[in-house]
């Protein structure tokens, strides 16, 4: 660059500058085309405004690059966590078959649990009510025996210490909670009572009237144990037959 100060030598004229002006538009021209290294006559405050524009433009550079070094890498931060979000969503919905299949393991495992304590608990009561209905069985044996020691003369001292045995036997039934049925003049219940016997020609009873029990029934709790072997009446066919005949007014026969 060549600076020709005319000043110094009484010239007015302004200053010239090839080199610099020529150097500095060939690099940053609009057009990218190299410009002739002809001869630019600028003032110095034109220079001093192009030096600022120039270095301003340098400084819009560099902090150009920068911004667009940011930005970059949070164009890759946010590639990067578009990418965790997709693994979080995958990892979110693993998770959510996993909870359910847990659900449904824990659902059906409490099912089970259910199930075998129903299952466990029927059994019991099976086994109960099985042992119960033996038991039942030796205490009619026990009041038959009871009551043909009654029978027997010169046997007090064995019926007594046979009813304290008989009373404890009632007592243990009591406390698992057997019961006898009453069934005397009960109406018959085929849920609760078994005809072993009809008597017919029981007009003066109403019919399936429980005339006799053959052998006792028994409740344990509310839930028939054994049923009750009985008797049951029945009326004469005659009264039957009576009972479905109707005479009417018009002295006609309606069956």
């Amino acid at each position: 660059m060549m600076y020709m100060s005319r000043r110094e030598k009484g010239d007015s004229r302004p200053m010239m500058f090839e080199d610099f002006f020529d150097t500095f538009t060939n690099e940053r021209g609009s057009n990218g085309r190299k410009r002739s290294s002809e001869n630019i006559a600028i003032t110095k405050k034109e220079y001093q405004t192009l030096k600022a524009k120039a270095e301003k433009y340098e400084g819009l550079v560099e902090e150009h690059k920068k911004v667009k070094t940011w930005n970059d890498q949070l164009m890759k931060d946010l590639d990067d966590m578009k990418e965790d979000g997709r693994k979080f969503r995958e990892l979110e919905e693993e998770k959510e078959k996993f909870l359910r299949s847990l659900l449904q393991i824990r659902a059906d495992f409490d099912n089970y649990k259910k199930r075998q304590e129903r299952e466990n608990s029927n059994y019991k009561q099976y086994v109960l009510e099985s042992f119960l209905k033996r038991l039942v069985c030796h205490y009619d044996d026990l009041i038959r025996a009871l009551n043909l020691l009654k029978m027997l003369e010169g046997a007090d001292g064995i019926t007594k210490g046979f009813e304290i045995i008989v009373k404890n036997f009632e007592k243990l039934m009591e406390e698992e909670g057997v019961r006898p049925m009453d069934s005397d003049g009960q109406k018959f219940d085929p849920y609760k009572h078994e005809a072993l016997v009809v008597e017919e020609g029981r007009d003066d009873l109403p019919e399936n009237t429980i005339v006799e029990v053959l052998d006792k029934g028994y409740f344990l709790n509310n839930k028939v144990l054994r049923p009750a072997k009985v008797k049951i009446s029945k009326k004469s066919q005659l009264q039957n037959l009576n009972k479905k005949i109707e005479i009417n007014q018009d002295n006609k026969i309606k069956i």
